[in-house]
């Protein structure tokens, strides 16, 4: 397959890009892509808008990730701005939807540049294409200090014991 200069010279990575590989990466979400010149906005099979996250490693190896931002999917974009340290509270007071990251200023403005630990997989679906499938893994919370039992003089004599 002889190397297409003229698509490599309008793309920002995508195919051309190393792919990162399986397994757990530190990743960034380094461009949100909502279309393509050729079909338009993307969309699922349901008619709900789509974005496809494009995730980089510091090597700058890529893996996209399609989100569907309906409310019933709204939970793999949430759990990833979740892990990515978003203000879920809030998002949830200020109204934001899943709908709301098909505009592409306000997708771009809240999504890139968050970083994630991620796992990378891929898995190959029924057109034979391999899809990457970027998930994220949750900040374990901190290891409670280790607490030295109380003495007698620790005790407050005046204090409820409950």
């Amino acid at each position: 397959m002889a190397y297409d200069w003229e698509k490599a010279a309008t793309q920002e990575g995508g195919d051309y890009a190393e792919r990162i590989p399986a397994g757990v990466h530190d990743v960034e979400i380094r461009r949100v892509l909502f279309g393509s010149k050729k079909g338009g906005p993307f969309k699922s099979r349901d008619g709900d808008p789509q974005i496809m996250l494009i995730f980089a490693d510091p090597q700058g190896r890529e893996a996209p990730q399609m989100v569907t931002l309906s409310e019933k999917a709204g939970w793999v974009l949430a759990r990833l701005l979740s892990a990515a340290g978003a203000d879920m509270q809030r998002m949830k007071a200020d109204g934001v939807l899943p709908r709301d990251f098909a505009n592409q200023e306000f997708a771009r403005a809240n999504l890139v540049g968050r970083r994630v630990r991620a796992e990378v997989k891929y898995k190959q679906a029924a057109d034979g294409k391999e899809y990457a499938d970027v998930t994220p893994i949750r900040p374990r919370p901190a290891a409670p200090a280790e607490q030295t039992p109380l003495t007698e003089n620790d005790l407050d004599a005046d204090a409820v014991p409950f």
